[in-house]
């Protein structure tokens, strides 16, 4: 049976999801409005406002918003002020747009804020901007006034229209019959009766003399002549209050028939009268359908390459077959020949009937086996037409799943303008609530983002947002005594480099003290609390439950948030950076990849393996041998290419791969592929032996706890089944020329040296054979920011340590096959390595934890351990490292 109660739930989950994008809709008409607003159009623009709010309004009553309700209510009784105006007031300072565009912005933010919003100080916000423009633009304006206003506009034509109707019907030509002229002056007393009521000036009564003066002319034409523009021109009277203007009450003479324009006059054809296109119509799709769609066209696209891939395979194995056909042809020709010979040397003996047999047999089975073999050629031979016509038919189908992948990307792209418009409604708000005078600037509005990334997007942006005005952005008497304009500033800006998204949001606020920030940590007991660099800070921030804020509010102090925005951004692939001075302001960078169903790259063999490099990313592609380039002694590149006025790092990606520190020997066709320049003006050369070609490649990331080298995007699965590493050029080139703290390394072991590698203090090696063990610590120590690292035992640590930088702990387990945790200490140290060692051991003896430590290692932890207890103790650890 149907549950009633579900149905209305549903039902009201749809009507608010339609509120939503409908009401996006109005309000983004309303600010184009408001921004385009002009004397000529005054009308019609104060017009289409009042609809969009009062729209809005009403379907925030049927879904049960009260709190656009209310907003929407006082920004409606503003429009409606300034709907009475026929004249338009001044525009050209742009001071009644402004307010319009705030009361608009505080509308925005009550429908993101939803029922969180608190609408006193929205409310209080309009009713300001209301009193003053009835002040500036309105000074003649009161209550009735707008009742004779409110009565030209919605009374009149009630309390004529039996009058109307009367002389509707009323012979063109004759007397008019009594019923009619007393409708008449029946009508003309209730609006005199009316004028006195609502105050309508005496200038307004003489005129309606006038009528009443008509009421006794009782001749039809008469009647039909001059009863609709007197009522007319009383009309537009009332909405002035009664008061006549010169140009509305000079009396125009009737048109005589000569006046009056020939019914036989040129009147355009309809056929040429050009057809105005009509309008783009525009569907509301649920994103999750279009994810959807889109993960359809990623397995049929990926089945059809992997079609072409089994097609090729068999062609391929088809060729030798009908070779083999063909070389069978000869062979067996020959052996009719060798077959003919033999009958002619056996023709002079003595014929025996079995020889005769036996020879005719063996001839028909050649024969048969010839017929046989030529039939194969027949077959191959059409079999390969029908290869050709497959091949043709595959690579049609892939060109039109493309298109359709192309169609889908462009249909998911939305333009960053939609969050910045309800950017500017959050501000809005805060401003409205807490007072501090605030100017965004937006950058970027115009780019386009994936419709799912903007979702993912919108809760950090707008976070972030809030904390730059709570926690950044100083009050008036701060920014006064610092020197500062009292109206801070907020800037967003949305930059793309390549294949990557740059989102900034940054304030010339107090900035972020990390001394401070640190003293929070300590006192709240969280096990962070280190913010000597800006990726440390960043940590401490980003960990659960922490606050800078004392009170609870609105707005911050919750506990939750900065944890929330790390885990987000980490959910996008993205990394979340920051850059803060105190006193100057802050800066939090969103990097996010750009999603593409499939990326179009240059494929490039380097030694036996295959790079692909994103085409967005290339600027140009010459041979080594046209390069003016030379070997460099640094430790993170090796090759160096002279351009005009400076050098540029080249990476052999074969040497990359490998990690070899050593430059191999170039020929001179190697191919050269030179980086688009970053807005900062650096790019790289890229080396390879030879260019293969280009296609449209699945990109899938790295997948966590896996650490993406420098210089990766991801790996794409190929139809044979083979990896082919992509190419990111732009995290090369920032890892490359950065001035961070952060460097490139290269080992100094020639053999497996690891050749780009971030070093970091964050990296945690676990080492343990039990599974379940490692997955235990991992998930206990990732989510404090921390890079984790397994191996299965110490020969696979030992290796894995042979190859990297060194970690900033090791931890490792005692019995192990292969390699047990005593040697892999032991060699550790052997090594001159001094990172710290925390063993974790079932074993509960002494002498065990004596003799981890008399090998080097720093501390000893009995498996059993809670949560609590392993971080606190991996922090401490690390604030005991001594620097390196």
């Amino acid at each position: 049976m149907p549950n009633p109660e579900f149905d209305d739930l549903q039902l009201q989950e749809e009507l608010r999801t339609l509120f939503e994008l409908d009401t996006q809709k109005y309000l983004q008409l309303y600010v184009q409005t408001v921004r385009q607003l002009s004397a000529t159009n005054w009308c019609e623009d104060i017009q289409q406002l009042y609809r969009c709010v009062h729209t809005i309004k009403g379907g925030s009553v049927t879904v049960g918003f009260q709190s656009v309700l209310e907003v929407s209510t006082i920004l409606e009784d503003l429009l409606s002020d300034l709907r009475y105006l026929d004249v338009a007031p001044p525009l050209a300072d742009g001071e009644l747009s402004k307010s319009l565009i705030e009361a608009g912005e505080l509308l925005i933010g009550s429908v993101q804020m939803g029922e969180l919003s608190d609408t006193d100080a929205a409310v209080k916000y309009i009713q300001t901007l209301r009193d003053r423009i009835q002040s500036e633009y309105l000074p003649e304006w009161n209550e009735m006034r707008q009742v004779q206003q409110e009565f030209a506009d919605q009374g009149f034509d009630l309390v004529i229209l039996e009058l109307e109707m009367a002389i509707e019907e009323l012979p063109p030509k004759g007397i008019v019959p009594a019923e009619a002229s007393e409708t008449a002056k029946q009508t003309m007393n209730q609006l005199k009766e009316i004028g006195a009521e609502i105050n309508l000036a005496t200038s307004w009564h003489d005129f309606l003399q006038k009528g009443i003066e008509l009421c006794d002319r009782l001749d039809c034409e008469l009647w039909h002549r001059e009863w609709m523009p007197f009522l007319k021109k009383l009309k537009e009277s009332a909405r002035q209050g009664g008061i006549f203007l010169d140009e509305q009450i000079a009396e125009k003479a009737a048109p005589t028939p000569e006046s009056l324009p020939s019914t036989t006059a040129e009147v355009p054809s309809l056929a040429n009268i050009p057809i105005a296109p009509a309008a783009d119509i525009q569907i509301p799709v649920p994103l999750d359908r279009l994810e959807r769609s889109s993960q359809y066209l990623v397995e049929t696209l990926m089945a059809t390459r992997a079609t072409q891939g089994f097609y090729q395979s068999v062609y391929s194995n088809l060729l030798p077959l009908v070779s083999l056909a063909q070389n069978s042809v000869q062979y067996i020709t020959q052996l009719r020949e060798v077959q003919d010979d033999y009958a002619l040397l056996d023709a002079s003996g003595e014929q025996d009937g079995l020889k005769v047999e036996r020879y005719r047999q063996g001839y028909t089975a050649i024969n048969r086996l010839l017929e046989i073999c030529l039939r194969l050629i027949e077959l191959g031979s059409e079999t390969g037409e029908s290869a050709r016509r497959t091949a043709d038919s595959i690579q049609t189908l892939d060109r039109s799943l493309r298109n359709l992948q192309q169609t889908i990307e462009e249909s998911r792209l939305v333009p960053f303008a939609t969050l910045a418009f309800r950017t500017r409604g959050i501000l809005r708000d805060l401003i409205a609530r807490v007072g501090k005078s605030v100017q965004l600037t937006i950058i970027g509005e115009q780019l386009e983002l994936d419709a799912g990334t903007l979702r993912s997007l919108e809760p950090v942006l707008l976070h972030l947002l809030r904390n730059s005005y709570d926690h950044g952005i100083e009050n008036a008497e701060e920014r006064e005594k610092a020197g500062k304009p009292i109206q801070g500033k907020i800037e967003l800006s949305l930059k793309r480099r390549g294949s990557i998204f740059d989102l900034m949001i940054r304030d010339d606020g107090k900035g972020i003290d990390p001394d401070r920030i640190s003293q929070i940590a300590k006192s709240k007991g969280l096990p962070l609390t280190d913010t000597s660099t800006a990726d440390r800070l960043l940590s401490v921030l980003c960990q659960s439950g922490f606050t800078s804020t004392q009170v609870v509010s609105d707005i911050s102090g919750r506990g939750v948030g900065m944890d929330v925005v790390a885990s987000q951004v980490a959910l996008m692939n993205g990394k979340l950076s920051l850059i803060s001075q105190v006193g100057k302001g802050t800066a939090f960078t969103i990097q996010i990849p750009v999603p593409h169903l499939f990326v179009r790259c240059m494929l490039l063999q380097a030694g036996d393996r295959t790079f692909a490099v994103p085409t967005s990313e290339i600027h140009t592609t010459m041979l080594v041998e046209s390069l003016l380039w030379q070997k460099t002694e640094r430790s993170d590149y090796t090759i160096e290419v002279q351009e005009t006025n400076t050098k540029v790092p080249a990476i052999d990606l074969y040497q990359y791969w490998l990690g070899q520190v050593e430059t191999r020997s170039l020929l001179p066709s190697a191919i050269a592929v030179r980086t688009k320049q970053t807005d900062e003006g650096h790019g790289i050369w890229l080396i390879a032996d030879t260019l293969i070609g280009q296609s449209d490649l699945l990109v899938n990331p790295i997948p966590a706890p896996l650490v993406v080298p420098i210089g990766l995007i991801g790996m794409s699965l190929m139809p044979d089944g083979k990896l082919i590493p992509v190419i990111d050029s732009i995290s090369f080139v920032e890892a490359l020329f950065s001035l961070g703290t952060d460097k490139l390394t290269i080992s100094s072991s020639p053999s497996n040296a690891s050749f780009l590698e971030l070093s970091g203090d964050r990296q945690i090696l676990v080492v343990d054979d039990a599974a379940l063990m490692r997955r235990r610590i991992e998930s206990s120590l990732s989510p404090q920011g921390y890079e984790i690292t397994t191996c299965d035992d110490g020969m696979e640590a030992w290796e894995w340590l042979q190859r990297h930088n060194q970690p900033a702990l090791l931890i490792t387990d005692i019995e192990m096959p292969r390699m047990d945790g005593f040697t892999l200490i032991d060699r550790c140290r052997q090594a001159g390595w001094h990172m710290p060692i925390l063993v974790i051991s079932s074993r509960l003896a002494e002498e065990w934890s004596r003799e981890t430590s008399r090998l080097g290692a720093t501390d000893y932890l009995t498996k059993g351990f809670s949560t609590l207890e392993l971080v606190n103790k991996v922090s401490s650890l690390l604030e005991l490292k001594s620097p390196a």
